[in-house]
Parts: C-alpha cells; sequence; structure tokens
C-alpha cells in the first residue's frame, strides 16, 4: 500500500500523510492524525524495503509483524498526555520495525491498584480473548499494569513488552525510565533551590515516584507532613484540585512536585488565576509532554527519552518474535533534568505570573 492510497481515503495530501507518518512532532489536528493513522492501520502500510533496496542494489524479504497496543492510563476521568505522546511515536517507529498496529486497546482499570485488587481481572482478561480471539505476534503494554492483569495476558500472548515509569520486575521484557529515580531527580534539584516543605501530586499507590518522593523526604531531612500529599490521577483538572488543596493549608509547602506534567499544567492554569495572591510555590513535575513547553512561567521538568523508549521496546519485541531472545529483559534509560522557569530559589521573594 502507498501513500496516495491513505491521501485519497483521507482527503489530505500525500505530502502531508508522510509528514504524518514519518514525524511524531508534526503540528497538525488531532482529527487528522487520528485518520491519517487510522488509514494507514487498515491499509496495512510500512515503509516498502524492497524499493529501499532497490537504490543500494540488495535484495531483501520483508518481514511482517502483526501487535496490539494495550494503553493502561487512559480514561474520561485520567487522560495522561505522555502516553498518547507514547503511541504517537510507535505508529511511527512501528512501520520502521515493519510491524503493523492490529489495534489499540484502552483498559485504564489495569492500572488501577484498588480495582485490581478488588475485582476479577484475571476473568476479565479471558473473557475479552474469548470473544476478540484475532491472532497477533506481540503486544506492546504503554504504561503501569498490575501483576495479576500481566499474569493473564502471559497466558494469551507469548510475546509482550512493557513501556513504563514502573518496573514490572521482570514480569515481562521492559523498557523503563524509573519513576523512583526521576521523582528524586526532581526533589533534589528543589533542595538545591533551598526547598525544605516539598508537596507531592499524584498517585500514592504502588506508585515509583511517590517512592522516589519519599526516599528524598528521609535522605533529605526534609518536612513530613501529610497534608502536603494530594493522592490523585493524572488530568489537567485534578491538578486544579491539587491546589486548592495546599490553599487550604495554613503553612502550604514552598515547592510541589506533581509525578505527572498534567497534573503541573493544572496546578500552574490554578495559580494563574489567583496571581496575586500571596502563594506562588515553585513547581517541578515529571515526562517533558509538548504542552511543559509553553506554559508561563515555562514548566521545569525531569524529560523522559519517549523516542528512545519506544525504538527499544520495538527492538526487544521484534527480537522475541523472532525467537531470538527468551529469557526476560529489562531496559532502563535515564530521565533528563529541563530547567526552565517554574522553579525559583527560596530566598527570591519576586513572584512570578502563572498562566496558560
Amino acid at each position: 500500500m502507498s501513500l496516495k492510497e491513505i491521501a485519497e481515503l483521507t482527503g489530505v495530501s500525500v505530502a502531508t500523510v508522510a509528514r504524518i507518518l514519518n514525524d511524531p512532532n508534526h503540528r497538525t489536528s488531532e482529527e487528522i492524525r487520528r485518520k491519517v493513522y487510522q488509514a494507514a492501520r487498515e491499509l496495512n502500510y510500512i515503509p516498502n524495503d524492497a524499493a529501499r533496496c532497490l537504490k543500494s542494489g540488495k535484495t531483501a524479504k520483508q518481514e511482517i509483524f502483526h501487535i496490539d497496543i494495550l494503553m493502561t492510563r487512559d480514561s474520561e476521568k485520567s487522560n495522561d498526555p505522555f502516553f498518547h505522546e507514547m503511541l504517537r511515536i510507535i505508529e511511527i517507529e512501528s512501520r520502521n520495525h515493519s510491524c503493523i498496529i492490529a489495534g489499540v486497546r484502552n483498559h485504564p482499570e489495569f492500572s488501577d491498584e484498588n480495582y485490581c485488587m478488588i475485582e476479577d481481572v484475571i476473568q476479565q482478561v479471558q473473557n475479552y480473548y474469548e470473544k476478540h480471539s484475532h491472532p497477533t505476534d506481540g503486544l506492546v503494554i504503554i504504561g503501569k499494569c498490575h501483576a495479576k492483569v500481566l499474569q493473564a495476558l502471559k497466558l494469551y500472548e507469548k510475546n509482550i513488552v512493557s513501556i513504563n515509569r514502573n518496573s514490572t520486575n521482570y514480569a515481562v521484557d521492559e523498557v523503563i525510565c524509573d519513576g523512583d529515580k526521576t521523582a528524586f531527580q526532581a526533589i533534589s534539584y528543589l533542595v538545591k533551590c533551598g526547598h525544605s516543605k516539598i508537596g507531592y501530586v499524584g498517585d500514592c499507590h504502588n506508585e515509583a515516584r511517590f517512592a522516589g518522593y519519599q526516599r528524598a523526604q528521609v535522605q533529605f531531612n526534609l518536612e513530613t507532613n501529610l497534608d502536603f500529599v494530594f493522592d490523585t490521577t493524572p488530568s489537567e483538572s485534578n491538578g486544579y484540585q491539587a491546589l486548592e488543596h495546599f490553599l487550604r493549608l495554613p503553612a502550604p509547602p514552598s515547592a510541589i512536585y506533581c509525578a505527572n506534567d498534567i497534573l503541573a499544567v493544572g496546578l500552574l492554569h490554578g495559580l494563574a488565576k489567583r496571581r496575586n495572591q500571596y502563594y506562588t510555590p515553585s513547581v517541578i513535575s515529571n515526562d517533558d509532554i509538548e504542552e511543559a513547553q509553553y506554559t508561563v512561567p515555562l514548566l521545569t521538568t525531569v524529560s523522559l527519552p519517549k523516542h528512545e523508549m519506544v525504538r527499544f521496546a520495538l527492538m526487544f519485541l521484534t527480537d522475541r518474535i523472532r525467537g531470538r531472545h527468551k529469557t526476560v529483559a529489562k531496559l532502563e534509560l535515564e530521565g533528563t533534568l529541563v530547567i526552565r522557569e517554574s522553579v525559583r530559589m527560596f530566598s527570591e521573594l519576586q513572584e512570578p505570573e502563572y498562566y496558560i
């Protein structure tokens, strides 16, 4: 199948189709991007290796793998743009690894610790595969996945790779950027800037970033206060609610670590509406989503190497599909602190304006 056929099916130009399928950062509407990705899946489009080989005088037999994507961090109440950006990269990189995405499944309940402890998620997985029995070569899990769910998935999927901030502890092949370490990295920078009262906004249940926050509290002898912790799922509205919580405290933290950028965006948006009030904490977060680059003040965050995480995950998956490794493989990548404007020295008295 060709780019021209995708263009005809979607009603956009061949040049636009090529840009969308080759550049995850190409700026276009989400509706057009979705239509192009969907058409590429329906037409089983992948780059033509044969054409590349003709130019070099080589011949090659192209292997095609069909894979499924399982998203565990997407729902109406909790929407983490980090994983949507990850999916966008997979849409592109999968074709470069001769993979066709057969389907994208959304199961946010599989990342919910409380839900998985109460409900029979093993039966849910079984019911899905009995109802939707379509053979694929592998599964990519994007996001945190409960151990019980992983156990059930392994009964139906021979080839699984996880892309996440929380380790599966060698349950399946995985590429991670350890949330414990990225949280510790962020809080270390706040301490360096003179902050000792640091709040936490994010998931607290079996969550690596919360563990990193707690580890930093102990190591740096930070003030411990249960009111400084706001347990929530990632969304802009929940970040706004977190600010409301801190505003009610008689002595709120001078800095706040948000486990996700989208929580920080919501918190900054709330501060924008109250920029005449006394409370203007430093804010730092995790991920470096696109929106983090356009906040005012610009958001300081720990950037996760999304492109590299995807590439290595697909390398793991295709290598396992080909039978080249049997043992569980784990690769940990490092986050990078991106210093912008939302963190200020504790000693500074000048108040910045917060707005999105």
